[in-house]
């Protein structure tokens, strides 16, 4: 009989690949609201990182590859980038997509829930959206962020940099029951019992709802 975590593992695999063949490589088959919204997102998450050619970059829930993309645009170099992803489709996709275009990008179907890592497969981890669906009593969704996180942890090097949904509100925002909110408090308790080591940042504009992400270093 299958565990709780590898029942939800399956289900998001066919979420994904069901937008996937319904969108094919559009941001919104990743649940994003659009590409500029992303981008922000993404940009939220370079500051306060080294980046140069000697550093390997891990990004978990990779989708296809975006991340990478906009570290080149933004010209933060890196030594390699590797990307994970649950879903055979996104993972394939990308290969597609990075093909020939850069030598130092590698595309694996991983699941970061189900182990910890004995060495670091990266310096520098990101890990975008990945914890955002409301898992409605399936599992607890604290818990399951819990076991995310420290397994990524386990994988890196330096610092692993992972954004979340806030509970924190805007005022003119309708809160949608499909996602989870996290309580940036219990979140940054939680990644204290990692490391001393952490910064929680709560203070950029919403996209459209208030988000956070905690930097934890090694």
């Amino acid at each position: 009989m299958k565990s709780s975590l590898s029942k939800i593992a399956d289900s998001m695999i066919e979420r994904y690949s069901k937008r996937y063949r319904k969108m094919g490589y559009d941001v919104k088959t990743l649940g994003w609201g659009d590409s500029e919204q992303q981008h922000y997102r993404f940009t939220q998450a370079l500051e306060g990182i080294h980046f140069d050619r000697e550093k390997s970059i891990l990004d978990i829930g990779c989708g296809f590859g975006d991340f990478a993309a906009l570290l080149i645009a933004e010209q933060k170099l890196f030594k390699s980038y590797t990307g994970w992803d649950i879903n055979p489709d996104l993972i394939n996709e990308s290969r597609n997509i990075w093909h020939g275009q850069a030598a130092d990008t590698n595309f694996e179907v991983v699941n970061i829930g189900d182990k910890k890592f004995g060495s670091p497969k990266g310096d520098i981890g990101f890990m975008f959206g990945v914890l955002n669906l409301n898992l409605k009593g399936e599992f607890d969704n604290y818990k399951y962020s819990k076991i995310f996180i420290e397994n990524a942890f386990s994988a890196v090097n330096e610092v692993l940099v992972v954004d979340f949904l806030s509970s924190n509100l805007t005022p003119d925002y309708l809160k949608e029951d499909f996602v989870f909110y996290h309580d940036p408090a219990k979140m940054l308790e939680f990644a204290f019992t990692l490391t001393p080591n952490v910064v929680l940042k709560h203070n950029y504009s919403p996209i459209p709802q208030k988000e956070f992400m905690l930097f934890l270093y090694k």
